[in-house]
Parts: structure tokens; C-alpha cells; sequence
């Protein structure tokens, strides 16, 4: 869909009138107080006649109008992909673009588009990267300045193009190695790490959300948990140093897009040993035992 909007900027024939006869006026009577002959006050008033005629000469001959229109198009279509066909949209006759040199004049797109003299449709010159195009904005709106003249009209029409974001980044981990240490027995609620990715895109092809992956077997998923929110880790169950001293976990975050992309990360936490066992004392039938008692 394009929405279009048309601003017609015109001269009004006896506005001008009235300002050439205030200009002719007001340049007579100041010349009238400098002392001098009557043959001076002749010129400034042949001066003034002559600045009226120039004034209708320009009302006649110029005229100039203005539009504007508005385009979306999704964020890496091919090159040739039309976005709009512009003759049509605003009643141009496109057997008179290339005599009437139909063109872009200004745009800060670095050659994304370009407007076909011979059917007046704008095209997409390349790919475009939204997300190179517009960075971290929210709205991505690239500006056209075009221009259609001949001797009497010159018409400036502005085009708006809304790229529109695609799902074509996955989230990324801030972090190549993501390593911990955590005391065995820690209290349940116990942070053991933060984990963090970042996505490109816009929306909810943005936003980031964290989990296990789906190969972690259930025992580690009673021991730990994360918040799908922050990608805070935290301690669920009993962790014990004598049971395992070391454990490699697999999580990722997935993105909300309708076709999320994902992302897997393996994390490391080592546990630490804490004295949380006494001596045990094992007596064979082949042992002895000599326990000396002093007084």
C-alpha cells in the first residue's frame, strides 16, 4: 500500500501585484525626500514601472508544485524489486518522463534506489540491510527527492521508503566463554553466572529470551535454573562436590520472531570443595586398634 499525499504551492496572480506596486511605491518615495529635480523623480517612477512589468513577466511564467509519497518495502528483497510505481500513483503521463528528465536529485540512501525514466516505477538498486541502513533505530525511513520539469513546471516529489524488518540476525552472546565457580552446598537461589546475547533485528525478532537446550538431561535441570528474561543462572538443587566437581551445561537464546532464530552457548561451573565431611574410620577383621588413654 502507498499513501499518498499532494500539496499544490502556487503564486496568486494579484498578490503579486499588490507587492511589485508596494516595492515600485515605497522605492519613489524614499527617492522623492532626496533633494533633487523633478527629472530624477521621473526615473524612479519609470524604474518603478519597469520592476511591475518584471513582476507579472514571473507570476505568468513560473510555477512550481510539490508532492509527497510513501512506500514499505521488507529489508533485503532483490535487486530489481519494485517498490512503487510512482507515474501511476500520482497521474504522470510516462511517455513524458524522459523528455521531462524525470529523475532523483537528492537522498541519503547511497544509491538503494533508482526511477526507470521509461515506465516511472522506482526500483531497488541492491540488496539493503536494514540494520545497516538505520542501525539501532525503530523506524527506518529512507528520503527521495525527485524532480519532473519542462519550461513552465518544475514538480519536486518526495518519496518516503519504510524498510521493514526481517528475522535475519540470531542473537549473540556478548561472551565467548562464559566460566563460573561455586561452592558445593550453596544455598538454593544462589546466583552462579549472568549470561547475555544481543539481537539486531527489531521488535520481537529482537527481543531475547533464554533457555536450556533441549539435549541437557533432566538431572542438571533439577540442579540449576534460569530466568528466561535476564539469563541469570541459579542454583536449584543440592550441589555436591563429591557427586560431581564439574559441570558443562548447554543454553541458548532464541529470539521472538514468528520463525525464532537460535543460538547455543556451553557454560562451565566448577565446584568448589567445602570440609563438610568427618573422618570415617573403617575396621577390617584383620586389623587392630590400639587406643592409648592418658590421665
Amino acid at each position: 500500500q502507498s499513501f499518498l499525499t499532494l500539496a499544490r504551492c502556487s503564486i496568486i496572480f494579484s498578490v503579486f501585484l499588490m507587492a511589485c506596486a508596494c516595492i515600485s511605491g515605497r522605492l519613489c518615495r524614499e527617492i522623492l525626500f532626496i533633494p533633487g529635480s523633478i527629472m530624477e523623480q521621473r526615473r524612479c517612477q519609470r524604474r518603478g514601472g519597469r520592476g511591475y512589468v518584471v513582476c507579472c513577466i514571473v507570476v505568468l511564467l513560473w510555477s512550481v508544485s510539490s508532492a509527497q509519497i510513501r512506500y514499505s518495502v521488507s529489508e533485503e528483497v532483490d535487486e530489481g524489486t519494485v517498490i512503487g510505481n510512482v507515474a501511476k500513483d500520482l497521474g504522470f503521463d510516462k511517455s513524458a518522463l524522459k523528455d521531462r528528465k524525470y529523475r532523483i536529485v537528492s537522498n541519503n540512501a547511497d544509491s538503494l534506489f533508482h526511477v526507470s525514466q521509461e515506465d516511472g516505477v522506482l526500483y531497488a538498486s541492491r540488496k539493503i540491510d536494514r540494520e545497516a541502513v538505520c542501525a539501532h533505530s525503530s523506524t527506518c525511513l529512507i528520503s527521495l527527492k525527485t524532480v519532473l520539469e519542462n519550461p513552465l513546471e518544475i514538480h519536486y516529489l518526495n518519496i518516503i521508503v519504510n524498510i521493514l524488518d526481517i528475522n535475519d540476525n540470531p542473537p549473540v552472546f556478548t561472551q565467548e566463554l562464559y566460566s563460573a565457580m561455586l561452592d558445593e552446598n550453596a544455598p538454593l537461589g544462589t546466583t552462579v553466572m549472568q549470561v547475555n546475547a544481543t539481537d539486531l533485528d527489531d521488535g520481537l525478532n529482537g527481543e531475547v529470551v533464554y533457555s536450556f537446550s533441549n539435549i541437557v538431561n533432566h538431572k542438571l535441570l533439577n540442579l540449576f535454573d534460569i530466568d528466561a528474561m535476564t539469563g541469570e543462572i541459579t542454583v536449584k538443587g543440592l550441589i555436591d562436590y563429591e557427586e560431581k566437581d564439574r559441570y558443562e551445561i548447554e543454553i541458548q537464546a532464541s529470539d521472538k520472531g514468528f520463525a525464532p532464530l537460535v543460538m547455543q552457548k556451553s557454560i562451565i561451573v566448577k565446584i568448589i570443595d567445602v570440609n563438610d565431611n568427618a573422618p570415617e574410620i573403617e575396621l577390617g577383621t584383620q586389623t587392630s586398634l590400639t587406643i592409648a588413654v592418658y590421665f
